[in-house]
């Protein structure tokens, strides 16, 4: 993809594209699905299907796992060393639960956390290590859901590199790096 062409160039002014031309929700058969709908999550399982490139930047909307692979594309394009991670809370694996992908990357001997779809903590969060990324995000994703989902697993995850509905997605990121939390949050 050509990021040049959307004059992007930086994390900052790929946060400002995001924050311009895309909103979290999906889009299917020309009907929008946000998080204000109800029925937002059965709807997802039911017709969503992750959103790559230029598909993703048509659409006009995208959820956690379309803007981690789209943050994916951009720092990749500009050789900048990152990471994608999938988090998840459940009870079970059949239960499923929340989940949540994001982006780290390092620069300048710093890390970074490049945050858009998780309203809350949107922006480009600064640490000294990985780890300490690590651990304050997975903190956060706890404490917003601990109170009803009592395990949480990490993936680093690779790319994705076709549509897929969210029960592949979520065996794609099973089926990668998982880490182990106790090594991180202390």
């Amino acid at each position: 993809m050509d990021f040049n062409k959307y004059k992007i160039k930086t994390p900052k002014q790929l946060m400002e594209f995001l924050n311009k031309n895309l909103k979290y929700g999906f889009t299917y058969r020309n009907k929008i699905y946000t998080e204000d709908n109800p029925n937002f999550n059965d709807n997802m399982n039911k017709f969503y299907k992750v959103r790559l490139k230029k598909d993703f930047i048509k659409s006009g909307y995208g959820v956690c796992w379309d803007f981690c692979e789209f943050e994916r594309e951009f720092f990749s394009s500009l050789k900048i060393k990152h990471e994608c991670y999938f988090i998840v809370n459940f009870l079970t694996r059949i239960k499923g639960g929340p989940t949540h992908t994001f982006l780290i990357y390092e620069q300048n001997n710093k890390w970074y956390w490049f945050e858009y779809s998780w309203f809350n903590f949107r922006g480009v969060w600064e640490y000294s290590s990985r780890e300490e990324a690590l651990k304050d995000i997975i903190n956060k994703f706890i404490s917003l859901n601990a109170q009803k989902y009592n395990h949480t697993e990490l993936y680093k995850t690779n790319r994705i590199t076709k549509r897929l509905n969210t029960f592949e997605f979520c065996e794609h990121c099973f089926n990668q790096q998982k880490i182990d939390l106790n090594k991180i949050i202390k």
